[in-house]
């Protein structure tokens, strides 16, 4: 056969680095035939024509990309001219027997495959339905050295000649679910040949891992609309009442089995391509608190005690006419801890959800997981089947630099080595809303280690680094060990739910020198436009937190660059299609995000501290304590536990919060004070705006204009206050309570907005 070659190298992207040693494996020299030499090749494709859709498939993709690398088109045929035709086999069928041997072609799982070579002939083959199709990526990948690392980043090296050695690779995922959340990893062409199996693999090669419906299910089983008006006896009765919003579902009422039970058979009826069927709890609290469920999990130990019997008692009906059927159920929340008695069918997944742990530190290096892990040893014992729900990522913003790398590098295989059979990986994904931090790194990353556990995570973080950002590699691995490097030590933490201003790892400091790592990555790709733009995809989560940082008062992080600043942020989302930060639209909300960081409030943040001062069940909310009646910053006062307490002066321009717990420590049942002069030229209305964690007490000259008992998240601006201020100077003095957790405030001196 007489094939063209060109001998330049293609990649789409830009320039890479070869990977040396498996290139020096497939091109140098060794014994065996060569399956395509000097562009030319006496090789066809074999595929029976029993093959299977997925067979047919694997075998265009294997002669697209032999194509595509040597210039050589394999001829795609059915029929074995002579017996020692040179051939490559795709699928077992028709294949001869000495590439068989010892094979029982029965016995491979359905994404298992088998990559073997005399060196006379090949053959790629593995089990129903995407096991071929997974082999023939994998000989791409493993063999021929190509890379799919981002949709737009596709190495294919190109080279004239490929040997054909002896092969004995026998290849089965170490999960038999693999999800990267992750906006890349539902491209089709990306997840096929990172053999992930998410919904984005079409059947015709081999279908995708199907839940159905995929999550928080019981609102579809037992709907509320359709039933609580008559039947409210079907839903959670919490603190006495019957509920049917964000509530669960009664689970020891016979009825709401019956119809839930009915409902999954028409789920197995409509969706006959799903994997496993979902029986789990809505995406709230609210679980039944009814005399009945009650006492069963009193009994238990755990509410999933009556979440196991409830589906259980579906798996049981199920299971008697779709023996192969599998459901699945959340251990998530209220339902972490597992019951004591009561085990899940054997048709049952459960579904472990590890919600709200230190995502610093990898499983098992950290105590915070400790709980967590103790857990999973506990549904080991008695659960046949265990799938993980994990986070990996900033639910609040997308954009936030987030330093987990060492999670993703290391729980992958804990997970594996615990017997784990399925792993969803949460990440910022937003379909068809373009990015978020690091997001095509994440998904290439842990689709290599879902697939092989045992793969060293660092190397595969800096293989992609090195082959994605090419001349600007070096600075994007300093930034990202900038970041990792200052959450290594035990103390750090942060997890799903961390502001910007809770973590140790983006003060000022850190984010002027990822600055100057940026500007140096910039430098080195600005004559490679789709370099430059990965590079400033990077750096956006940094301008991200500059100007989240402005948002709450934190001037220092702009400067006087705050229009430069936006401008570049308002561009790097329009390029790149981001349309959202955050799961939930309300908060991931651009538009919102910008007319807080554009406003033109003044946070104050230089006042005079005194405290902590006793709050026994509240009490010193309105108790009066020493700084109440006038300030003195030379004064003394008797304060928490017997504690001399005197006044103390901050100022901090990185962030508007005055944050009492890295000022007085982390405290509970106290109360402390802040106080400052405000000075107006001329007497006025002035609205002021507080945010506070917890209740809020402010006098303005002596008069208490605000009084707010409350138990809340600080945010800026929540409560609003309209005061008359005199000219000259005005004293403002701010009380605030500890109920525990987080603790601290921010005023604002709100301003008439400016239109941009």
């Amino acid at each position: 056969m007489k094939c063209f070659f060109n001998t330049s190298v293609i990649y789409r992207g830009a320039c890479f680095l070869f990977l040396f040693a498996a290139a020096a494996v497939l091109f140098g020299c060794s014994s065996g035939n060569e399956l395509v030499s000097n562009g030319k090749s006496d090789y066809k494709i074999f595929v029976s024509n029993l093959a299977t859709v997925p067979e047919k498939s694997a075998a265009i993709e294997l002669q697209k990309y032999v194509q595509e690398i040597t210039g050589c088109k394999l001829e795609i045929t059915n029929k074995k001219e002579t017996d020692d035709a040179k051939l490559v086999f795709i699928g077992f069928r028709e294949a001869p027997e000495r590439l068989l041997e010892k094979l029982d072609t029965a016995a491979f799982g359905n994404e298992e495959f088998i990559i073997r070579s005399d060196g006379k002939n090949l053959l790629i083959a593995g089990g129903n339905s995407r096991g071929t199709v997974y082999g023939v990526s994998a000989y791409l990948t493993d063999y021929l050295a190509c890379r799919w690392y981002t949709r737009e980043v596709i190495k294919i090296p190109k080279q004239a000649t490929i040997k054909l050695t002896e092969i004995e690779d026998r290849q089965k995922p170490g999960f038999e679910y693999r999800e990267p959340y992750y906006h890349e990893a539902y491209n089709t062409e990306w997840a096929l040949h990172n053999k992930t199996n998410s919904r984005a693999i079409p059947d015709s090669l081999g279908g995708a891992y199907i839940t159905y419906p995929f999550v928080h299910t019981f609102e579809l089983l037992v709907p509320p609309a359709k039933y609580f008006a008559t039947h409210p006896e079907y839903f959670s009765e919490i603190g006495g009442q019957r509920k049917a919003i964000r509530s669960q579902l009664c689970l020891t009422n016979k009825d709401v089995v019956k119809i839930a039970t009915a409902t999954v058979f028409e789920w197995i009826k409509n969706n006959p391509k799903a994997n496993v069927f979902s029986v789990d709890q809505n995406d709230f609290g609210g679980n039944c608190e009814c005399v009945h469920c009650k006492k069963l999990d009193d009994a238990e130990g755990s509410p999933s005690g009556s979440l196991i019997n409830f589906v259980n008692q579906i798996a049981d009906t199920v299971g008697k006419v779709y023996p192969e059927i599998k459901l699945q159920t959340l251990a998530y929340s209220y339902t972490e801890v597992p019951p004591k008695t009561i085990r899940p069918a054997d048709n049952v997944t459960i579904r472990l959800c590890h919600y709200d742990y230190c995502s610093a530190h990898p499983l098992g290096q950290c105590d915070n997981h400790k709980p967590y892990i103790e857990r999973l040893e506990q549904w080991k014992k008695i659960a046949k089947r265990i799938t993980i729900w994990d986070y990996y990522t900033q639910f609040a913003s997308y954009l936030m630099p987030y330093p987990n790398f060492e999670t993703m590098k290391n729980d992958v295989k804990f997970y594996a080595d615990h017997g784990v059979i399925g792993l969803f990986a949460q990440g910022n994904n937003v379909p068809n809303d373009g990015h978020g931090e690091f997001t095509e790194l994440r998904a290439w990353v842990f689709a290599q280690l879902m697939w092989n556990p045992e793969k060293d995570g660092q190397a595969l973080v800096d293989e992609f680094v090195t082959n994605v950002y090419g001349d600007a590699a070096g600075y994007m691995s300093q930034y990202i060990s900038l970041l990792h490097e200052q959450v290594k030590p035990k103390s750090a933490y942060f997890s799903i739910w961390t502001n910007p201003e809770d973590t140790n790892y983006l003060n000022l400091k850190t984010i002027q020198k990822a600055d100057s790592l940026f500007a140096l990555a910039k430098n080195v790709a600005k004559n490679d436009t789709a370099l430059f733009k990965r590079v400033e995809r990077a750096y956006l989560p940094v301008i991200f937190t500059k100007l989240y940082f402005k948002s709450i008062g934190g001037t220092a992080y702009v400067g006087h660059n705050l229009d430069a600043i936006v401008q570049d942020y308002k561009r790097i989302i329009a390029e790149n299609g981001i349309a959202t930060m955050a799961e939930v639209s309300e908060v991931g909300s651009i538009p919102k995000f910008l007319e807080r960081v554009e406003s033109s409030d003044r946070f104050i943040n230089d006042w005079w501290l005194a405290g902590p001062f006793e709050s026994p069940e509240r009490k010193g909310f309105t108790t009066v304590y020493g700084p109440e009646n006038g300030f003195d910053s030379t004064k003394t006062y008797s304060g928490a536990g017997g504690e001399m307490v005197k006044w103390s002066h901050h100022a901090d321009h990185t962030s508007g919060y005055i944050d009492f717990v890295k000022l007085f420590g982390q405290k509970k049942n106290v109360v402390s004070y802040a106080y400052r002069k405000l000075h107006f030229d001329q007497a006025k209305t002035v609205q002021f705006g507080v945010g506070s964690n917890d209740g809020v007490r402010v006098w303005l000259n002596g008069k208490l204009v605000l009084d707010r008992p409350v138990s809340r998240k600080a945010v800026p601006n929540e409560d609003l206050i309209n005061v008359p201020v005199r000219a000259g100077d005005n004293d403002l003095l701010v009380k605030v309570d500890q109920l525990g957790n987080k603790w601290g405030f921010y005023f604002t001196e709100r301003q008439p907005q400016k239109t941009r």
